[in-house]
Protein backbone atom coordinates (compact mmCIF):
# COMPACT_ATOMS: atom_id res chain seq x y z
CA UNK A 1 0.00 0.00 0.00
CA UNK A 2 1.26 3.48 -0.92
CA UNK A 3 2.02 5.73 2.05
CA UNK A 4 3.27 9.27 1.54
CA UNK A 5 6.41 10.13 3.49
CA UNK A 6 5.42 12.31 6.46
CA UNK A 7 7.91 15.07 5.51
CA UNK A 8 6.45 15.35 2.01
CA UNK A 9 2.96 15.44 3.46
CA UNK A 10 3.91 18.12 5.99
CA UNK A 11 5.76 20.31 3.46
CA UNK A 12 3.35 20.13 0.53
CA UNK A 13 -0.32 20.37 -0.40
CA UNK A 14 -2.10 17.86 -2.61
CA UNK A 15 -3.35 19.29 -5.90
CA UNK A 16 -4.49 16.10 -7.62
CA UNK A 17 -4.07 12.35 -7.63
CA UNK A 18 -3.33 11.20 -11.17
CA UNK A 19 -3.50 7.53 -12.11
CA UNK A 20 0.16 6.87 -11.32
CA UNK A 21 1.37 9.88 -9.30
CA UNK A 22 0.39 12.73 -7.02
CA UNK A 23 0.81 16.39 -7.93
CA UNK A 24 1.59 18.57 -4.92
CA UNK A 25 2.51 22.19 -4.29
CA UNK A 26 5.34 22.83 -1.88
CA UNK A 27 4.11 25.08 0.91
CA UNK A 28 6.73 27.74 0.11
CA UNK A 29 5.81 31.26 -0.97
CA UNK A 30 9.17 32.33 -2.39
CA UNK A 31 9.36 29.74 -5.19
CA UNK A 32 6.80 28.22 -7.57
CA UNK A 33 7.52 24.63 -6.57
CA UNK A 34 5.65 21.50 -7.65
CA UNK A 35 6.38 17.95 -6.50
CA UNK A 36 5.40 14.76 -8.33
CA UNK A 37 5.25 11.57 -6.29
CA UNK A 38 4.61 8.15 -7.88
CA UNK A 39 1.87 6.42 -5.91
CA UNK A 40 3.32 2.93 -5.70
CA UNK A 41 4.82 1.63 -2.45
CA UNK A 42 8.53 1.24 -1.75
CA UNK A 43 9.89 3.37 -4.61
CA UNK A 44 13.27 4.97 -4.03
CA UNK A 45 15.05 5.29 -7.37
CA UNK A 46 13.75 6.33 -10.77
CA UNK A 47 14.78 2.88 -11.96
CA UNK A 48 12.17 1.39 -9.57
CA UNK A 49 9.42 2.29 -12.05
CA UNK A 50 9.00 1.06 -15.60
CA UNK A 51 10.40 2.93 -18.59
CA UNK A 52 6.86 3.84 -19.61
CA UNK A 53 6.09 5.24 -16.13
CA UNK A 54 9.38 7.18 -16.19
CA UNK A 55 8.53 8.68 -19.55
CA UNK A 56 5.09 9.75 -18.35
CA UNK A 57 6.47 11.24 -15.13
CA UNK A 58 9.46 13.03 -16.66
CA UNK A 59 7.47 14.33 -19.63
CA UNK A 60 4.83 15.63 -17.23
CA UNK A 61 7.54 17.33 -15.14
CA UNK A 62 9.00 18.98 -18.23
CA UNK A 63 5.60 20.03 -19.58
CA UNK A 64 4.29 21.52 -16.34
CA UNK A 65 7.59 23.34 -15.84
CA UNK A 66 7.40 24.81 -19.36
CA UNK A 67 3.77 25.84 -18.80
CA UNK A 68 4.52 27.64 -15.52
CA UNK A 69 7.67 29.25 -16.94
CA UNK A 70 5.72 30.62 -19.91
CA UNK A 71 2.66 31.75 -17.93
CA UNK A 72 4.74 33.40 -15.19
CA UNK A 73 7.43 34.78 -17.53
CA UNK A 74 10.18 33.15 -15.43
CA UNK A 75 13.76 32.36 -16.43
CA UNK A 76 14.63 28.77 -15.50
CA UNK A 77 13.14 25.39 -14.67
CA UNK A 78 14.97 23.29 -12.09
CA UNK A 79 13.99 19.61 -12.02
CA UNK A 80 15.59 17.48 -9.33
CA UNK A 81 15.40 14.16 -7.55
CA UNK A 82 17.75 14.34 -4.59
CA UNK A 83 16.31 11.82 -2.15
CA UNK A 84 19.05 12.20 0.43
CA UNK A 85 16.69 13.33 3.19
CA UNK A 86 13.42 11.82 1.91
CA UNK A 87 14.23 8.60 0.11
CA UNK A 88 10.69 8.08 -1.26
CA UNK A 89 10.86 8.70 -5.01
CA UNK A 90 9.67 12.20 -5.82
CA UNK A 91 10.51 14.84 -8.41
CA UNK A 92 10.83 18.54 -7.68
CA UNK A 93 9.95 21.11 -10.35
CA UNK A 94 10.99 24.59 -9.25
CA UNK A 95 10.40 27.37 -11.73
CA UNK A 96 12.89 30.10 -10.96
CA UNK A 97 13.20 33.83 -11.33
CA UNK A 98 16.38 35.89 -11.24
CA UNK A 99 14.49 37.92 -8.63
CA UNK A 100 13.87 35.02 -6.26
CA UNK A 101 15.78 35.22 -2.97
CA UNK A 102 17.95 32.14 -3.56
CA UNK A 103 18.98 33.02 -7.14
CA UNK A 104 21.33 31.79 -8.55
CA UNK A 105 21.87 29.20 -5.82
CA UNK A 106 19.72 26.16 -5.07
CA UNK A 107 16.39 26.42 -3.27
CA UNK A 108 17.20 23.38 -1.14
CA UNK A 109 18.34 24.50 2.26
CA UNK A 110 17.19 28.07 1.73
CA UNK A 111 16.19 28.92 5.26
CA UNK A 112 14.24 32.15 4.86
CA UNK A 113 11.01 30.76 3.42
CA UNK A 114 7.43 31.47 4.33
CA UNK A 115 4.39 29.27 3.95
CA UNK A 116 1.98 30.04 1.12
CA UNK A 117 -0.53 32.74 1.92
CA UNK A 118 -4.10 32.18 0.71
CA UNK A 119 -3.80 34.42 -2.37
CA UNK A 120 -0.53 32.84 -3.55
CA UNK A 121 -1.84 29.34 -2.88
CA UNK A 122 -5.09 29.99 -4.78
CA UNK A 123 -3.24 31.52 -7.70
CA UNK A 124 -0.71 28.68 -8.00
CA UNK A 125 -3.37 26.02 -7.50
CA UNK A 126 -5.49 27.54 -10.27
CA UNK A 127 -2.49 27.78 -12.60
CA UNK A 128 -1.59 24.11 -12.05
CA UNK A 129 -5.23 23.09 -12.51
CA UNK A 130 -5.40 25.07 -15.74
CA UNK A 131 -2.37 23.10 -16.97
CA UNK A 132 -4.15 19.86 -16.08
CA UNK A 133 -7.05 20.85 -18.32
CA UNK A 134 -4.80 21.24 -21.37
Amino acid sequence: MFVLDQRLENDSILVENKESFQIRLMNVKEFFWVVLIPNKPNLIELSDISVEERNILLNFASDIGDFIKFKENLEKINIGMLGNVVSQLHIHIVVRSKKDPAWPGPVWGWSDTNKLDNNTYDYRLNLVKSFLKT
